[in-house]
């Protein structure tokens, strides 16, 4: 007889595995980074300690749990809804987490497991929506097999009203114990056909992703959208003064697909955010009441200073950006450029003076974007309103009206003291030699040239002194600094010497990945340089004053080489990368284009079996019309001769198979004795059940019954016994007046 497990074992194992679907479950929600209090890492804790010593858990008295743990759980949930009201993504996770874990620990009936299979499965699918991570695919994969396992095991327990409150015994358990004789009792056709169910599972859910619309949650359902801060330097704010130390991020900000890195002419500088007010050592984005923003909900957006091109007439290919999420609400970008499309209508802040884009909010997934035709021209064209602005500003500098706090003209705001400004005053008449005002390229050359070879470049700066204005600090006490005080100091003297400046903060360069052949943009690329106004042809004119590999003039392109990516990581990334483009990138567009090239395949394929089948027919035909010859007769009996061959195959493939079985330990359940005697025993069963058949031929049916039972359900017997009875059996299911 085939071994089976008990109930006691059926049991333990439902609950192993349910505690299993639960870590998979808090793993998922771990990658929202908004859980708060350590509670995630904790449940996890508490989860893999049950799990490897339930005996502890299942000691805890029953009441425990509906007189001491509900009441704790809901004053609990009750208090975080209370503080956090104003999100409720976050305290609604944590009641998920408390109730995943109370539901695994605590005594449950059939009802109860399937609400905590669906709070798995809750968990894990608002984690992919919110995240839209590669390490969804992973846990999605990974939780529906258990699930499976877990549900098969709940329908074998389901024995009606006695089996609702059974409580098995954890008293002798071993974990060692129960795997082996979970191995004992596997059977391979269960096996392989729980897994051709779960490759079925895995094959609905693409055709799922393929012909479901595609939806953004967050915009779907307001209150599920998850506010996030950005990484620090990439805010409205940076605070020069509170900088003691930058810490590199070896982690990966931007992916970029475009066609080649040979497209890439000279160092890229992907402009994130434009700071043009200062105040006491913080730079900042001018004030939201301000002109300078506009919002707006589109999908295609056409570059500043290039021109509208429709979109069908794209001579170049499009550059695909997959931006990490958690780092900034503001799009990393080149200093022009074409078009920007999204992969669906969206809702931006468009900032063109500083030719900043920004979404609505910090993304917690990856953003998906395209441009064309970037370019990183060291120059940009100025607005017609900071042209005006300007203008007006230098014909009337004399006058003695302060400079009104509005941008443009926050870019020549110098918010010192007198003795901070003569000391920027000293450094600049050095800087000139009492000659006239130079052009903006050739005073921003001797600016970069000074601090260069006065100061050397380092993550912990040197020379800020607590008071007064730190960038001043710094000029004067200073030995080493980052990009910010660089880039600061060049503002700062700048707006000394009458030349409207500003701050930038973004990525600089990057890496090549050869394994799948993308650019790959680092946080620890990010940096700080500056732009200047040139009054003479009212351009922005980009100055990065950090010590590096380029020229101190500005107008200088150097020619550039990146560093490439391989090894393990690499690839590792590049299966990201194919996430992203398969995934993060997949729209409507795509789901019709992928669609209907399904339906060609399938169109094509039944036009060739068709035509395959009626020359085949037409094949036959001509033969049979045929008189027969020498020819028609060797053909005859190679057809023949092929069918008995595949018959004998199929024979030596049956009996290995008995074997193969062995192997796998179930060569006694489901050998072909058996087996041919479990069919005989129907057979025989539909005879009897037959009227009118008379008595002697029942009786010998109910005998040739007895020992196909034996056959089937005793020991081993030889292969000539077998057979003695299976000749038998059919001589009687064929000759009704048969006797033994």
């Amino acid at each position: 007889m085939q071994a089976k497990l008990t109930s006691d074992e059926l049991h333990q194992l439902k609950w192993l595995i349910g505690g299993m679907l639960t870590l998979l479950s808090l793993w998922a929600l771990s990658g929202l980074d908004l859980i708060g209090f350590g509670l995630n890492p904790l449940m996890i804790t508490v989860l893999c300690i049950a799990l490897l010593r339930p005996g502890w858990v299942h000691a805890i008295p029953e009441s425990f749990w509906s007189r001491v743990a509900v009441p704790v759980i809901l004053v609990f949930v009750l208090i975080d809804f209370g503080l956090g009201f104003t999100s409720l993504v976050a305290p609604l996770m944590r009641m998920v987490i408390l109730l995943l874990v109370y539901r695994t620990l605590a005594p449950r009936n059939r009802r109860e497991d399937l609400q905590m299979l669906l709070l798995c499965l809750f968990g894990i699918i608002v984690s992919g929506a919110l995240t839209v991570s590669l390490l969804f695919a992973i846990q999605i994969l990974l939780f529906t097999p258990v699930a499976m396992i877990f549900l098969l095991i709940v329908c074998l327990l389901d024995q009606g009203a006695e089996s609702a409150n059974y409580q098995p015994s954890w008293k002798s358990f071993s974990l060692e114990q129960l795997i082996k004789r979970v191995f004992h009792v596997l059977q391979l056709r269960a096996f392989l056909v729980g897994g051709l169910l779960f490759v079925s599972v895995v094959a609905i859910s693409a055709g799922f992703f393929i012909l479901i619309p595609r939806f953004d949650l967050g915009q779907t359902i307001p209150f599920m959208q998850i506010d996030t801060k950005p990484r620090s330097g990439f805010s409205d704010t940076v605070s020069l003064d509170s900088v003691s130390e930058i810490i590199e991020d070896q982690s990966i900000a931007l992916r970029i697909d475009l066609p080649d890195l040979a497209a890439i002419h000279s160092l890229p500088y992907w402009r994130i955010l434009v700071l043009d007010n200062y105040q006491a050592g913080t730079f900042r984005l001018s004030e939201k009441k301000s002109n300078l923003r506009k919002y707006s909900k589109l999908r295609e957006f056409f570059g500043w200073n290039k021109g509208k091109v429709s979109s069908n007439s794209r001579e170049s290919v499009p550059w695909t950006f997959y931006f990490e999420g958690d780092v900034s609400q503001y799009l990393p970008l080149p200093t022009s450029f074409q078009t920007i499309r999204f992969t669906k209508e969206q809702a931006i802040e468009l900032l063109p003076d500083l030719r900043v884009i920004s979404l609505d909010a910090v993304q917690k997934s990856a953003f998906s974007y395209q441009i064309d035709d970037p370019s990183w021209a060291v120059r940009a064209p100025a607005s017609e309103s900071e042209n005006e602005a300007f203008d007006d500003y230098f014909k009337n500098q004399d006058s003695e009206s302060k400079i009104p706090l509005t941008y443009p003209l926050t870019t020549l705001d110098l918010p010192v003291d007198d003795d901070e400004r003569a000391l920027l005053t000293e450094v600049n008449t050095r800087l000139l030699r009492n000659t006239s005002k130079p052009s903006a390229a050739e005073y921003s050359e001797r600016v970069t040239a000074h601090l260069r070879n006065n100061y050397r470049y380092s993550l912990k700066p040197t020379g800020i002194q607590r008071s007064g204005d730190p960038i001043v600090s710094w000029l004067v006490n200073g030995s080493a600094g980052h990009c910010e005080l660089y880039a600061g100091a060049f503002v700062l003297l700048a707006r000394e010497a009458g030349y409207p400046a500003r701050m930038v903060v973004g990525y600089v360069g990057g890496s090549w990945n050869s394994v799948e052949d993308f650019f790959v943009v680092r946080n620890s690329n990010a940096h700080a340089w500056a732009e200047i106004y040139d009054a003479e042809t009212d351009e922005w004119l980009r100055v990065d004053p950090t010590p590096g590999d380029s020229s101190a003039d500005p107008e200088v392109v150097m020619s550039v080489s990146f560093e490439l990516e391989t090894g393990m990581w690499a690839w590792v990334d590049s299966l990201r990368m194919q996430w992203y483009r398969r995934v993060i990138s997949f729209d409507q567009e795509d789901q019709v284009a992928l669609a209907t090239s399904l339906i060609d395949i399938g169109d094509s394929f039944l036009d060739k079996l068709s035509a395959g089948v009626e020359k085949l027919l037409a094949q036959v035909k001509d033969w049979l019309s045929q008189p027969l010859s020498y020819e028609s007769l060797l053909r005859v009996g190679l057809i023949l001769g092929v069918c008995f061959g595949l018959y004998y195959l199929w024979r030596i493939f049956s009996a290995g198979s008995a074997r193969l079985l062995w192997f796998f330990g179930r060569g006694d359940a489901l050998s072909p004795i058996r087996r041919q005697a479990s069919s005989y025993m129907q057979k025989v069963q539909v005879k009897m059940n037959q009227t009118g058949m008379g008595d002697a031929y029942v009786e010998t049916l109910q005998t040739l019954y007895s020992q196909l039972e034996a056959l089937r359900f005793g020991e081993n017997v030889s292969s000539q016994v077998a057979v003695s009875v299976f000749k038998k059996t059919r001589k009687a299911l064929w000759q009704k007046t048969f006797r033994l």
